[in-house]
């Protein structure tokens, strides 16, 4: 197992990190190799915090559940690179959502069951009752026979969604832990802040900016402007910056466009116009010509060869 209750944290602490491509491949071979349906569901369900570092040490003493996944969602980058966790609560809804940002990266089934059996296995800790799950959803397509899963899940999973999603109560948020949290919890908390503040140190500014581009372009976020203000820099110095890098803005732009259009067009069926709009084209046309130029063919021919998709993973 690449993680779970066998997992040894000091062994973890000082081996090199691996590449997320690999760590991906890896536990798809993993999943392959299982004639368990539920088996990365469990194995991420029955992770014990200490293994995953300095994001579980400051998780364990949180004294809420929404306290402790707020800051898994936060400290997130500090255990898997190009990769998000968003909490939102919408109305009396709370939604944990999990995206590998680089769209290359493909079938990633294995980490995304993985990952939200991760989440299950916190709010475990919280009493969270399996009737409070009210929705799960996940990006790929189902591939074997459900029926274990969903009897563990207590629901089927809805597949070939936009994101991988736990969905549950928000009253759920406010369940306190089931033992007295262990320990001090500002010293932990303190320790991820350091580690989040030297990843953001080492990691150049043109990687921070093309994850966040991924990151955002669902929502149709892709100028220049609105990027530099989430990263807490003025347009100018995210200009020099990235010049200072040898990566202009625009090159950045147009090579999350080419990969996401790309994974859009092969793995769903929205419209050429609505990846159009979501990847920031002023229109269809636009967009068709842009990927026309990139790979010598319209947007619609790049789709039927769907099937002929390459990805860093296979």
């Amino acid at each position: 197992m690449l993680l779970g209750p066998e997992a040894d944290p000091a062994q973890a602490a000082v081996e090199r990190p691996m590449p997320l491509e690999t760590f991906v491949s890896r536990l798809e071979q993993e999943r392959a190799g299982s004639t368990d349906g539920t088996h990365c569901w469990r194995s991420g369900q029955q992770i014990s915090l200490p293994s995953i570092g300095v994001l579980g040490e400051a998780i364990a003493p949180r004294r809420t559940l929404g306290e402790a996944l707020r800051l898994f969602a936060r400290g997130f980058p500090v255990l898997q690179s190009n990769s998000s966790v968003t909490l939102e609560v919408t109305g009396d809804e709370a939604h944990v959502s999990y995206r590998v940002l680089d769209p290359r990266i493909w079938p990633r089934r294995a980490d995304a069951e993985l990952t939200l059996g991760l989440i299950r296995g916190i709010c475990d800790r919280y009493a969270v009752p399996r009737e409070a799950i009210q929705d799960l959803c996940f990006e790929h397509q189902p591939d074997r026979d459900l029926r274990a899963l969903a009897r563990h899940l207590g629901r089927m999973p809805r597949f070939g969604q936009d994101e991988n999603r736990i969905t549950f109560s928000a009253s759920a948020l406010s369940h306190r832990l089931r033992a007295e949290p262990p320990g001090d919890a500002m010293e932990p908390a303190k320790r991820l802040d350091e580690a989040l503040v030297e990843l953001r140190r080492q990691t150049p500014v043109s990687q921070r900016v093309h994850a966040l581009i991924l990151s955002q372009m669902q929502h149709g976020l892709v100028n220049q402007a609105d990027v530099a203000a989430l990263l807490g820099m003025s347009e100018r110095g995210l200009r020099r910056a990235l010049a200072a890098e040898g990566q202009p803005f625009h090159a950045i732009l147009e090579e999350c466009r080419r990969a996401h259009g790309f994974a859009l067009l092969v793995r769903g069926d929205r419209l050429f116009g609505e990846i159009a709009l979501l990847l920031g084209y002023s229109d269809q046309t636009a967009f068709s010509r842009a990927f026309s130029r990139w790979y010598g063919v319209s947007p619609r021919e790049i789709r039927k060869m769907g099937a002929e998709e390459v990805s860093v993973i296979r």
